[in-house]
C-alpha cells in the first residue's frame, strides 16, 4: 500500500494550500462566527472547481476520487474553512450515482446550489434523519438550497428550504448547522430518489464518504491546533525558558503528534481501500472518523491547556479551534456512537450494511 502522493495530488494540495492562505485568514473565521458561511470564499471554492470535483466526468464533473477530495477537506480543516466543501462533493456523489439525471446534478456542477445531507443516526436516542422524528440536524442546513435523506419510505431529496429550514444553531462550534423539517407531509412533496435495500445501500455509502471527509477535516484541524501549541510552547517564558522545555508540556504535545500522524494514514488507507479493498471500506471510514473525532478533541484540548488561562480567552485562535473539535463530530454522534458502529460492521457486516435496518 503506497499512500504517497502522485505529482497531480501534490499540485492539488499546493494549489488549494496557497488558496487558503490568501483568502482564509483566521479573521475571515472569526467573521463569520455569527453565520458559519462565506459566500465570497465558497465563491473561491467554486472557481476551483471544488464543486464538481466529486462529480462523475458524465455529469461535467472532474470525476476525482475520494483521496484527492479527502487532502481538499484535509487543507479546509486546517483554516477552518466555513465552507460546504464536504457535503456538497458527498451529496454531489450521491445524487450522480443513483440518479444522475436529477436536476439538482446539473446545479451543483454550475455551482448553484449548494445540498447536503440528513445523516441517519440508529442508535440516537431520538431521530436525526431516520425518519423517527422527521427532524434532522444537517450540517450546514442554514445555507443548504437541498438536502438528501431517508425514511421508511426511501431516499429523497426535499428543497423546500424556505418552510423547511430551521434557525441555525448558535452553540455548535460556530458552524452553520441548522435543523430541518422532513416530514413528508409539510411543504413541497420530497422527491424520491430510491426505496428499499438500494436507498439504503447508497446512503449508507454517502453517510461513510461524509465520515471520511470530515474526517479528513478533522486531521487538519488536529495538524494546526497542534501546531498552534508548539509555538505557544516555545514563546512563552517562564521561569526563564520556554515553557516547552518543561515535561509536562512538551510530552502531552508529542503524544498529540503520534496520535495525528496515525489520525492521518488511517484516513488515507480508508481512501485507498475505495478502490482496492471496497470490502473494508466503511469499516475503515467508521475508524478514522472515530479516531480523528477522538484526536482532534484531545490535540486541541492539550493546546488550549498549553496556553493556560489564555486559551480560554477569544483573542487567542485556539478556542475557534477546540469548539470546532467539539462540535463538528456531533453532527454524525461523535466517535463514540461511530465505535459502536465499527463492532457491527465486524460482528454483523450484512446488518450495518443497511444503515442497521
Amino acid at each position: 500500500m503506497d499512500l504517497s502522493l502522485d505529482e497531480s495530488q501534490q499540485i492539488l494540495v499546493d494549489t488549494f494550500a496557497e488558496l487558503l492562505e490568501q483568502e482564509c485568514p483566521v479573521s475571515l473565521v472569526r467573521e463569520c462566527e455569527k453565520t458559519g458561511f462565506s459566500e465570497a470564499l465558497w465563491s473561491q471554492y467554486r472557481e476551483m472547481g471544488a464543486n464538481v470535483m466529486g462529480l462523475p466526468e458524465s455529469v461535467d464533473g472532474l470525476g476525482m476520487g475520494l483521496l484527492e477530495l479527502g487532502l481538499v477537506a484535509q487543507r479546509s480543516g486546517r483554516v477552518l474553512a466555513p465552507v460546504p466543501f464536504v457535503e456538497t462533493a458527498v451529496a454531489g456523489r450521491l445524487l450522480a450515482a443513483i440518479a444522475p439525471g436529477d436536476p439538482l446534478v446539473a446545479r451543483i456542477a454550475a455551482g448553484e446550489a449548494i445540498v447536503s445531507l440528513a445523516l441517519p443516526r440508529p442508535h440516537a436516542v431520538t431521530g436525526t434523519g431516520s425518519g423517527r422524528t422527521g427532524r434532522a440536524l444537517v450540517p450546514f442546513g442554514a445555507v443548504a438550497d437541498a438536502v438528501v435523506g431517508i425514511d421508511a419510505e426511501g431516499l429523497f431529496v426535499a428543497e423546500d428550504a424556505g418552510k423547511r429550514r430551521g434557525p441555525r444553531l448558535r452553540d455548535a462550534g460556530s458552524g452553520a448547522l441548522a435543523w430541518w423539517s422532513l416530514q413528508r407531509g409539510e411543504g413541497a412533496a420530497p422527491r424520491a430518489l430510491a426505496t428499499g435495500d438500494e436507498a439504503r445501500r447508497a446512503m449508507a455509502r454517502a453517510s461513510a464518504e461524509w465520515k471520511l471527509l470530515t474526517g479528513f477535516w478533522l486531521v487538519g484541524l488536529a495538524q494546526r491546533a497542534l501546531e498552534i501549541g508548539a509555538d505557544y510552547a516555545r514563546e512563552r517564558i517562564q521561569f526563564g525558558v520556554p515553557i516547552g522545555g518543561f515535561q509536562a508540556i512538551a510530552h502531552p504535545l508529542a503524544e498529540c503528534a503520534i496520535r495525528v500522524d496515525g489520525a492521518e494514514l488511517l484516513a488515507q488507507e480508508a481512501a485507498w481501500a475505495e478502490a482496492e479493498e471496497p470490502d473494508r471500506f466503511e469499516g475503515l471510514c467508521s475508524m478514522a472518523f472515530a479516531w480523528a473525532a477522538q484526536t482532534a478533541l484531545r490535540t486541541a484540548d492539550v493546546s488550549l491547556h498549553t496556553h493556560g488561562g489564555y486559551g480560554f480567552s477569544e483573542e487567542y485562535d485556539i478556542q475557534l479551534y477546540y469548539r470546532r473539535a467539539a462540535a463538528v463530530p456531533g453532527v454524525a454522534g461523535g466517535a463514540r456512537e461511530e465505535l459502536q458502529r465499527v463492532a457491527e460492521l465486524c460482528l454483523a457486516p450484512e446488518r450495518a450494511a443497511l444503515g442497521g435496518a
